[in-house]
């Protein structure tokens, strides 16, 4: 049964720290193994209030606190057995992040347009702005992040574009930085809008009030 004080903990122990985390483009290991282990014993009733009308929205939730963690394999596990587009879209973060770059887009593909995109660009836009972009003497990577930049709406494509070029050939201080932070913000929306769904209210006030 689903009590309050179960909410409080997870809130506490596992989402509050994951939020504030910085995942890696390209993790090669979980970042806390004992966090794993807390993701692991949390029980889907405490992650829709006991509704079983919201258990695709619990797994979603489960799903992107592994992946902030930088857990492939146990996101990917869940996702994949979610049927709504929150469910794609962790999907096609966590082969985004263990490179599959073509297999990360045909899940966004999936996805189509997600409610989230409208405040992911406008995140892209207060994180990095075409100046930035101005000593980046890779013209391949800058032209991606331009792109991303001056799009009237957010292309995931061209992030992972973006991210492949990253990660396997320019490795760019800055460019990580930026990158990690659009990342970080993007999981951070997706995670808030499958608790919207799930629980209902605002996930940020829910830890803040704890």
């Amino acid at each position: 049964m689903h009590s309050n004080k179960d909410e409080a903990n997870w809130l506490d122990v596992i989402a509050k720290p994951l939020l504030e985390h910085l995942p890696s483009l390209y993790p090669s290991e979980q970042w806390d193994a004992e966090m794993d282990a807390r993701i692991e014993a949390l029980l889907l009733e405490n992650l829709t209030k006991g509704s079983i009308d919201q258990e695709s929205y619990g797994m979603a939730i489960k799903a992107g606190l592994f992946l902030l963690n930088e857990s492939l394999d146990k996101s990917h596990d869940i996702a994949q057995e979610i049927t709504n587009t929150s469910g794609s879209y962790w999907h096609a973060l966590m082969h985004r992040m263990e490179g599959d770059y073509s297999n990360a887009k045909y899940w966004f593909n999936d996805v189509g347009h997600h409610p989230i995109y409208s405040s992911l660009i406008q995140c892209v836009r207060n994180i990095l702005t075409v100046k930035d972009l101005a000593d980046l003497d890779n013209e391949a990577l800058r032209s991606k992040l331009e792109v991303l930049i001056t799009s009237p709406v957010w292309n995931p494509c061209v992030f992972i574009d973006a991210v492949e070029l990253q990660v396997s050939d320019v490795q760019n201080a800055a460019v990580e930085k930026w990158l990690q932070q659009i990342q970080r913000y993007e999981m951070q929306l997706l995670l808030q809008y499958c608790y919207e769904q799930s629980c209902g209210g605002s996930l940020l006030e829910a830890i803040g009030q704890k």
